[in-house]
């Protein structure tokens, strides 16, 4: 090993871990159910940390568009918020209730949040892991770690998990990929079929004009949770959240969970200005 090598591999180095239940903390993103405890770890060599602090970095605004004037990524604007209880500590419990964007009382626990933790050197001297500045394709990178709980293993379960990221207007991404995958954000599409995704079935990433491709019209029969509520005249779907009584018909009572120029939400269809009648009921087949 050269000098350099040598002298590198000596200086205090400070990663964030997590760990799953009674799991060994690791690097890397967490996906659990809510009511599963994850912890997180701050893991420091090469020195002894004086002091911790811990952040939540959440996004700070709740609606952007990628396609005026043209395609490009436009910038999640996010801020760092302090886990106050968790200071001078070298774990901290993982939860992803937001400060800054609305909560979704229906949907409690869930949703996604990224995490940072700094440690204060004897001396003065600060290390810290990727926060806020730490930004690519519009919003956190990978490097940033995120904690994501969903509500169950069903379509809306999985959609639970973008809760707590703005709503992105033509949300697209790298390689394939989405700003949904990264948990960055997504638009009302995206939402559905990045849930869909996570469920294990092939689903591919389309916008609201082409999703029944994916999800026909359902002619008959009466709406469940997970339908799809497609609003041709608004460019919106949404996913049925409960049938509320009149039961059997799609009405302006039945809740729905969606997100259009606001983050992620469970309200009633009349509470919506993206919904707008004439609306159809499409359906994922079971077939993965």
């Amino acid at each position: 090993m050269t000098p350099l090598l040598l002298l590198l591999s000596s200086l205090p180095a400070l990663q964030l871990h997590a760990s799953v239940g009674d799991a060994a903390p690791r690097p890397g993103w967490v996906y659990a159910r809510v009511g599963t405890p994850v912890t997180l770890h701050a893991v420091l060599s090469g020195a002894q940390a004086m002091d911790y602090r811990w952040f939540r970095v959440e996004p700070a605004v709740g609606a952007l568009d990628n396609t005026t004037p043209s395609f490009h990524f436009e910038p999640v604007r996010y801020e760092e918020t302090e886990l106050t209880a968790c200071r001078g500590k070298p774990t901290c419990p993982a939860e992803v209730r937001p400060t800054l964007l609305p909560t979704v009382p229906q949907l409690a626990g869930a949703g996604t949040m990224a995490f940072k933790v700094t440690a204060t050197l004897p001396g003065g001297a600060a290390l810290s892991t990727p926060g806020l500045e730490s930004t690519k394709w519009g919003g956190l990178t990978p490097e940033v770690l995120r904690v994501t709980f969903r509500a169950d293993d069903t379509l809306v379960g999985y959609a639970s998990e973008l809760l707590n990221t703005p709503y992105i207007f033509g949300s697209a991404g790298p390689d394939g990929r989405n700003q949904s995958d990264l948990l960055i954000g997504s638009d009302c599409a995206d939402f559905a079929i990045y849930a869909r995704r996570r469920m294990g079935f092939r689903a591919d990433y389309t916008s609201s004009y082409a999703i029944d491709r994916q999800a026909p019209e359902v002619k008959r029969g009466a709406p469940k949770q997970g339908d799809l509520v497609h609003f041709p005249s608004t460019r919106h779907v949404a996913i049925l959240y409960e049938d509320v009584p009149p039961l059997g018909e799609l009405n302006d009572e039945d809740l729905i969970l969606h997100t259009c120029w606001a983050p992620p939400t469970v309200q009633r269809l009349a509470d919506t200005p993206c919904a707008a009648k004439p609306w159809r009921l499409l359906r994922f087949p079971s077939a993965r």
